[in-house]
């Protein structure tokens, strides 16, 4: 029996619990006006051209400036933003949509009913990065001034929470053919609370008040700066002395520190989102789905909760892919088990040995003899604890005799190796997370597990392909009854558990640090930070001694 590495993760992890988190927002109040926003973020910004792009940072970014159609509520619940009501054809096959009227771009051009559906005819002709969670989508016409309609080949069952995932925001017409897509790139041209004004790419991001704003008395900031800080130490320590306003990704081990700190808030959610480690399938050894049971089985998801995450930045996964929140989620725990895949070398090596690979003398050898080795890509900070994680995995898999080589990548490049046709990727194994913004199954079954959705297009970075898989992904697709919609969901998700097409990791609990004069922004699980419609309290400001 091998020996299990508990042991040696207990002693990694800081010892005792760490205090829970506080309330979700801050307290309401009058709001006040003036003053610049300082919002530190972990992540470079590759490109704030929402076509080639679904960064989760960058959806803060984008939320200033560029408008959805509807919104998700901190309760995951649809709301009108720059569409003001919609109906759905008896069919299903045609969703139309009034729209605000007056409504400007920064650029002064109008945003109707053309210029709506200009932007998602434009997302189809030219393949945007999230067109595959549009499957079906055939067109959009304006039909009059300010309301526009959808055409789709069958009804679409997450077709609103789709529209609310902010990479669909609405972009200038008249800005995308004067700059193109490398133009918008660098600067976003919306009709949201604030006017992009300046990026200096891996720094920092301006946005200056739109004084033009069609909803009345809002914003309430002079400016927006959302600076780049990799470090959660540093950005820790700036939040603390008073240089930034608010801050994500904290690191777990400081956050006892943080909440004896009167003067800043600190908030925690459970999220949607997800570590998991891609396997590339094109590797013989991976394309072997009892081999890749048996790597799940092999890692200690509890012991990466505790020493990783101090028992309280991450919660282990029920259900492959899903997390409580997201409609359709279903717990597929096995009676008595805390976990999927719940730690068990013993029943990886036996696994193993089903798929043909022997054990002996601490090393895996393959059908042919060979002894396994794999290469796992990780980035370092570009999610906290994602380096942490990749060293585990390398002394979990070394456990079971597997070799792992580990290649560690600044964020641009981890990004650009992990965003790879099948013929192009250089890696075996790569660790990312994964996070659920529409709050609907539809994206990780159609953008995700879906054979259409092999990178470049989508997001199968493992080049994962199943007939059933994709069946169900496609009548969950179309079916609009709950129910049936539901079942759909939990018979893909226990198909998963048998195919393991990646290894399942820990979820992501999200941290929000604040000074406690900044008042009404929010933390949705959904992995978004909103601070557009935030204030200060000026006076509290000034008894901390915060002068901006």
């Amino acid at each position: 029996m091998l020996p299990r590495l508990t042991n040696l993760l207990a002693r990694l992890a800081l010892a005792g619990a760490l205090a829970s988190g506080a309330a979700l927002a801050q307290d309401a109040g009058k709001p006040q006006y003036g003053g610049q926003l300082i919002y530190a973020q972990s992540g470079e910004k590759f490109t704030l051209f929402m076509g080639r792009s679904t960064d989760q940072s960058g959806q803060d970014v984008w939320l200033h400036a560029c408008e959805t159609l509807v919104e998700l509520s901190p309760q995951n619940e649809i709301k009108p933003l720059l569409a003001k009501s919609w109906t759905t054809s008896p069919d299903g096959k045609t969703v139309t949509f009034k729209l605000q009227e007056g409504v400007k771009f920064h650029d002064g051009s109008s945003f109707n009913a053309e210029a709506a559906a200009f932007v998602f005819n434009e997302a189809k002709a030219k393949k945007f990065i999230y067109l595959p969670l549009l499957e079906g989508f055939e067109n959009a016409t304006a039909d009059s001034e300010y309301e526009m309609s959808f055409h789709l080949a069958a009804p679409f069952a997450a077709l609103l929470p789709t529209l609310g995932y902010r990479p669909l925001c609405m972009f200038s017409p008249t800005a995308y053919k004067a700059v193109g897509e490398a133009g918008l790139a660098t600067k976003v041209v919306g009709t949201g609370p604030f006017v992009h004004t300046q990026f200096v790419k891996g720094e920092y991001t301006i946005f200056e008040k739109n004084k033009d704003y069609w909803q009345a008395g809002k914003p309430y900031f002079d400016s927006v700066k959302i600076v780049i800080v990799p470090d959660a130490a540093t950005r820790t320590a700036m939040l603390e002395r008073g240089e930034i306003d608010r801050t994500v990704q904290l690191g777990d081990l400081e956050l006892a520190r943080l909440e004896r700190n009167k003067s800043v808030l600190v908030r925690t959610v459970p999220s949607t989102r997800q570590f998991y480690v891609v396997l590339n399938h094109k590797v013989p050894a991976l394309a072997n789905p009892t081999f890749r049971r048996a790597l799940n089985y092999a890692i200690d998801k509890a012991g990466i909760v505790q020493s990783v995450f101090a028992g309280r930045g991450a919660a282990l996964m029920t259900a492959p892919t899903l997390m409580e929140g997201v409609v359709g989620y279903t717990d597929m725990r096995a009676p008595g088990e805390d976990t999927i895949f719940p730690y068990d070398p013993d029943k990886a090596l036996a696994l193993m040995k089903e798929a043909g690979y022997a054990f002996s003398g601490g090393v895996l050898k393959d059908p042919q003899g060979q002894p396994v080795k794999l290469k796992l890509f990780t980035p370092r900070g570009a999610t906290k604890g994602d380096y942490q994680i990749a060293q585990l995995l390398q002394t979990f898999l070394k456990q079971v005799g597997i070799a792992v080589d580990l290649t560690v990548m600044e964020s641009a490049a981890f990004s650009s190796a992990t965003n790879l046709g099948p013929n192009d990727a250089k890696y075996d194994m790569a660790l990312l997370s994964w996070g659920i913004p529409t709050a609907d199954p539809d994206q990780p079954m159609m953008y995700f597990t879906h054979t259409n959705a092999w990178k470049p297009n989508g997001a199968n970075r493992m080049f994962f392909s199943d007939a059933e898989i994709d069946r169900l992904a496609n009548v969950a697709h179309t079916e609009t009854d709950p129910a049936k919609r539901n079942e759909y969901v939990k018979q893909w998700m226990a198909r998963l558990l048998v195919l393991a097409p990646v290894i399942y990791l820990p979820t992501l609990n999200l941290g929000l640090a604040g000074r406690t004069y900044l008042k009404g922004d929010e933390i949705l699980a959904v992995d978004n930070y909103p601070a557009h419609f935030a204030w200060f309290d000026k006076g509290e400001m000034e008894r901390q001694g915060v002068k901006r």
